[in-house]
């Protein structure tokens, strides 16, 4: 009964081809990232550039913020965009409104 066991041996070496050629893969798809992602911290300037615009567009001067986080300095940026919130508490939605903070107007998911 050599059959069985030639079977099996196919098998085991197709199963660990299948297992090394998909864990390849997905190693693969994983370096194809932008790298930007609040995990590195690499997409940070771009999403603070993003509000400093619809400040600038909304009249408030944040030229000095804009030059610290296009050179990378995001320690004073952060000092100036304190300083700015303090000045300007006006210029920002209060915590709880807005988009992004779950359902609006008491509403709940329903659940199954």
């Amino acid at each position: 009964m050599k059959t069985p066991k030639i079977y099996i041996g196919a098998l085991a070496v197709f199963c660990i081809a299948a297992l090394v050629i998909g864990s390849t893969g997905a190693a693969a798809m994983m370096q194809k990232g932008t790298g930007k992602s609040p995990m590195t911290g690499e997409g940070k300037g771009d999403r603070i550039l993003l509000m400093l615009d619809n400040l600038t567009a909304q009249g408030y001067d944040v030229a000095a913020i804009r030059t610290a986080v296009t050179t990378g300095d995001f320690g004073t940026a952060h000092t100036l965009m304190q300083e700015f919130r303090t000045a300007h508490p006006d210029a920002f939605p209060d915590r709880g409104e807005g988009a992004g903070n779950g359902h609006q107007g008491g509403q709940r998911c329903a659940q199954e």
